[in-house]
């Protein structure tokens, strides 16, 4: 029998595949999925962010699938696929804790945001696995792909129920155990990365809500805990709770939860995951208190150091999705958004490849930097985050630098998008310009300056080597967010210290945000260019726009 032919084969039909898989089936490409297992089915990544909500917006409107975008706002998945299929997400919390003592609520911190949404991913997975089906995409579950050959002419597929494929490219959306990075050798042994995390997590029913397991807040407070991801920080790691059942519309009684611990201070042993959850429990009582009443509804999952890394993303006619190329920690939930990123531009050239009938590496080589970029940017955050797990002082400023990035990266990602859609310009502008700047989608601290960012870390990166007070690092980088000048009116807050609770979609954070639009409106070419690495013209364009509410 002749092997069937696709224009791309795609390993893993989780949300990345799934959603690549879609787009190119849009515009008429040939697309096989595989995956050895089948919908519907347990998988983590289960929160999602503003920048990963726009980061949808953006593929949907660019690529013109509106499914797409039913997973980019809470309200879209409730009324597009089903209010049980997420929770909200109205803040980032962050509870800080001592070992053995009542919890602080002096040491606390909420991140207000728009509403955004938990993913009950084996609902999601699934839909948006269906979605690509009915776009064309063919996809076989349950099937093991046993081996592939790549050459000049194309990739060929043999799976185990004796069926040969070939296509034109290659796309690896697994995850670590990729069979591209065993096949040529890929994974970086030792990995590069600097973080050293282990983490145990399961789904679980019964678990309290933290606003019942503390006093009561105060009235005006409009951030509550159990409406958003909730993180227990400690030293030495942290823990999520996710709930799919903190809001009215929901059936769903499941809360996901898992603990991340420094796998160099904490290192695995032979204990089961859920004793040694129970042991952690004891020695932290206020959050014990929230889980006097929980049972898990699945088997405990132990993982053992999650950091691995691959010192490279493509080669002639593959390329490896973030997931299947290197991995941090759950922390900052990067795990999708960096999925969006590199879809965005991978799709626009997997379509001009396709047409021209030239996989060239060298097509690719911008988007593999980028996506290199991506993971060290978050090994760095993630590294010094669990460095500053140490000291509340130190947590409080160094969480700001995590803010103030995902904020200058979703300024110059919103802008731009508002400026391809006053212009009318889909997906004809993708195919056309190939995204060949991808400027808007690096690493947030290039506007600030290529030093910002390096300096802060040092300045955290010392205090593990003992070489700097943590109370002192703290004050460091405060003063470093201090020193950036267009921050008008002191943003969000992020340069005071006594401010623990931000919200940037409250009315302070909208004055703000127009504030921000309005120094770039009112500002020198010259001082914008100072800090972002970005078409300028578009920037100021896009910024009128908004502030005159066309946008």
């Amino acid at each position: 029998m002749a092997p069937k032919q696709f224009d791309v084969i795609i390993l893993g039909s989780g949300l990345a595949g799934s959603i690549l898989a879609t787009i190119l089936a849009k515009h008429g490409a040939r697309v096989l999925v595989i995956d050895k297992n089948a919908h519907p089915r347990f998988a983590i990544g289960e929160a999602m962010t503003p920048d990963t909500d726009l980061m949808m917006s953006i593929l949907s409107y660019q690529y013109e699938v509106p499914e797409i975008a039913h997973l980019s706002s809470f309200e879209n998945i409730c009324n597009h696929i089903s209010p049980s299929a997420c929770g909200l997400k109205r803040s980032f919390n962050f509870v800080y804790h001592r070992e053995g003592q009542a919890q602080n609520l002096q040491e606390t911190n909420k991140l207000g945001v728009h509403p955004s949404s938990h993913l009950f991913r084996q609902d999601i997975d699934l839909y948006m696995a269906n979605v690509a089906v009915q776009y064309g995409v063919q996809l076989l579950e349950n099937t093991r792909v046993i081996d592939l050959s790549i050459d000049r002419h194309g990739v060929t597929i043999a799976t185990d129920n004796n069926e040969q494929f070939i296509a034109s490219y290659l796309v690896d959306g697994s995850g670590y155990n990729s069979l591209l990075t065993q096949k040529f050798q890929l994974r970086e042994i030792p990995t590069r990365l600097k973080t050293h995390s282990r983490s145990i997590f399961t789904h679980m029913v019964g678990v309290k809500r933290y606003d019942d397991c503390v006093p009561t807040s105060q009235p005006q407070d409009e951030l509550r805990w159990y409406q958003g991801t909730l993180h227990h920080i400690f030293d030495g790691g942290w823990m999520w709770v996710i709930p799919f059942n903190n809001h009215d519309r929901s059936a769903n009684p499941v809360c996901s939860i898992g603990l991340n611990l420094d796998s160099r201070r904490f290192p695995k042993t032979d204990t089961s995951p859920e004793q040694e959850f129970q042991a952690f429990l004891a020695r932290f009582p206020s959050i014990a208190t929230q889980f006097e009443d929980a049972k898990p509804v699945r088997n405990w999952v132990s993982t053992g150091r999650l950091q691995y890394s691959s010192h490279r993303c493509m080669g002639d006619r593959f390329y490896l999705l973030p997931h299947a190329a290197g991995f941090i920690d759950p922390l900052y939930s990067f795990g999708l958004v960096n999925s969006c990123i590199t879809i965005v531009p991978l799709a626009a050239r997997l379509l001009k490849a396709i047409a021209n009938k030239d996989f060239s590496a060298n097509h690719f080589t911008a988007l593999e930097e980028l996506q290199q970029k991506l993971l060290n940017y978050n090994d760095d955050l993630v590294h010094c985050s669990y460095i500053a797990f140490s000291n509340y002082n130190l947590w409080n400023a160094w969480r700001r630098i995590w803010i103030l990035g995902s904020s200058m990266r979703q300024a110059k990602a919103g802008l731009r998008k508002r400026l391809k859609i006053s212009a009318g310009k889909g997906v004809e502008l993708a195919s056309m310009e190939d995204e060949s700047n991808l400027d808007y989608l690096t690493p947030s601290y290039e506007g600030l300056g290529d030093d910002f960012f390096r300096q802060a870390t040092t300045l955290v990166e010392q205090v593990e080597a003992g070489l700097r007070d943590p109370n002192e690092a703290a004050q460091q980088v405060m003063s470093l967010i201090q020193s950036i000048d267009f921050l008008p009116n002191n943003f969000y807050g992020l340069g005071d210290a006594s401010q623990r609770d931000l919200d940037v979609a409250s009315k302070y954070g909208i004055a703000e945000q127009k504030r921000f639009l309005f120094w770039i409106k009112s500002s020198s070419k010259s001082e914008v260019k100072r800090y972002f690495d970005y078409d300028i013209d578009d920037l100021l364009a896009a910024a009128q726009q908004t502030a005159a509410g066309r946008s």
